[in-house]
């Protein structure tokens, strides 16, 4: 059985440390696409009177298996350490929906 694509929607909630999340934004983006990710967009702008989101990233990955591989990745602990001292954020994967995942 094969995977559908998914969307992963990261939210940054808060930032501790700027530097630190500077650091750990640009080494996360250079490394997902050798793994299989790529980012689609970032930040967030409200519409019209609704509520905001704190700033977004959301990526686009072949399949959840693939997405969970570069997490659970030698190359991507450090970069770990660096987000959990950096910043707290909230993540979600998205399943795409059968016919666009093309």
């Amino acid at each position: 059985m094969q995977e559908n694509a998914v969307l992963v929607v990261v939210e940054v909630v808060s930032v501790e440390d700027a530097e630190g999340l500077r650091t750990y934004s640009k080494r996360a983006s250079e490394l997902i696409g050798p793994l299989g990710g790529v980012v689609v967009g970032h930040g967030a702008i409200p519409v019209d009177e609704e509520a905001g989101f704190a700033p977004l990233v959301i990526q686009r990955w072949s399949s959840e298996g693939a997405f969970r591989a570069w997490l659970d990745s030698e190359a991507y602990q450090p970069l770990r350490q660096i987000r959990l001292a950096s910043a707290t954020m909230r993540v979600a994967i998205v399943p795409i929906s059968a016919g666009l995942d093309a």
